[in-house]
């Protein structure tokens, strides 16, 4: 394989426990003309690269990580840690099973790379990357790569292209890294409020379901909708909107009393939908919380669905379990 010189000024964290794999895997991108790899082969050690530094791409090996790699990269999508939460990710991994392979992929890395690979199928991963990579969506649980084709994501969530430094320094675009960081921090800012606005719509969606069909919302765990209603209050802080925040806690305060004993009374359960409402029509100073007519309802339907089918699988498996 020729080596690329437009890889030569790109800058890679390359993460992999076991020596031989890392590198092999140097080796690969080395051949492909990539120069600028920083390799590091301690879990803690990669933490602290991916909170710290500044990349264009991130290749990082699964194996003997347990499940840190995809935690670690769902905080980076998410904007919980790093300079860069839209930094090219490809992961590699010996393992299989769909299990782990859903794991990585709903913690929004831009590909997975099965081994054993050769240097033509990773060179074949990176200029996807930079030629055609997918566009982000942002919902509840989920930034990423748009890949709703294939794993029945919310359909309502707005697409948007992040920026892409490993195709402008590819392409050979002179330094404007001060650029860079400008259109990172605006996409940064518009996966933050659509982050928000997605926890509100999730906490109300999860109400309107226990409210209007409550065998169903039975099957939404009152600690999962206290998660919610945190994490908003987490993502209002600093963001220059105390009135939304004050709203925020008061909803924390309604979703932990809901956690008691018979605690989600249907009074409390439309103040938790008012309270939510409120945090982020005070955050997005009057935007309307649905994008469209309807969304409410259909999301709803969608969880109804999910839920269903949720519980079928659980029903399949205990049977199977018995049997």
């Amino acid at each position: 394989m020729v080596q690329n010189k437009k890889f030569q000024e790109a800058r890679v964290l390359l993460f992999d426990t076991e020596p031989t794999n890392l590198r092999v895997t140097r080796a690969a991108l080395f051949e492909i003309g990539f120069r600028e790899i920083e390799s590091v082969q301690e879990f803690k050690s990669f933490s602290k690269h991916i909170s710290h530094g500044d990349y264009d791409l991130i290749i990082a090996e699964v194996h003997n990580a347990g499940g840190g790699v995809a935690d670690l990269m769902k905080k980076l999508r998410t904007g919980d840690i790093g300079v860069n939460p839209f930094v090219v990710a490809i992961t590699t991994s010996w393992d299989r099973k769909v299990e782990s392979v859903r794991q990585l992929v709903d913690a929004g890395v831009d590909d997975l790379l099965l081994r054993p690979f050769s240097t033509r199928d990773l060179a074949a991963r990176i200029h996807a990357a930079v030629t055609a990579r997918k566009g982000f969506v942002v919902t509840g649980d989920y930034v990423g790569p748009d890949r709703r084709g294939v794993s029945g994501r919310d359909s309502s969530a707005e697409l948007f292209h992040p920026p892409n430094t490993l195709k402008s320094s590819v392409n050979g675009e002179p330094d404007v890294s001060n650029a860079h960081m400008d259109a990172i921090n605006a996409a940064r800012q518009k996966m933050s409020r659509e982050r928000i606005r997605t926890l509100a719509m999730r906490i109300i969606v999860a109400v309107e379901l226990k409210l209007d069909d409550p065998e169903t919302g039975a099957s939404i765990n009152p600690e999962e909708v206290d998660g919610l209603a945190r994490e908003l209050r987490r993502r209002l802080r600093g963001r220059g909107a105390p009135d939304a925040v004050e709203l925020a806690s008061a909803l924390v305060e309604i979703t932990t009393e809901a956690l008691e004993h018979n605690g989600e009374t249907e009074q409390r359960l439309r103040l938790i939908k008012e309270l939510a409402l409120g945090a982020f029509t005070a955050f997005a100073d009057g935007e309307a919380l649905e994008r469209t007519t309807g969304e409410v309802d259909r999301t709803v339907n969608v969880l109804r669905e999910k839920l269903h089918e949720q519980s079928l699988r659980d029903w399949r498996r205990d049977l199977t379990c018995a049997t």
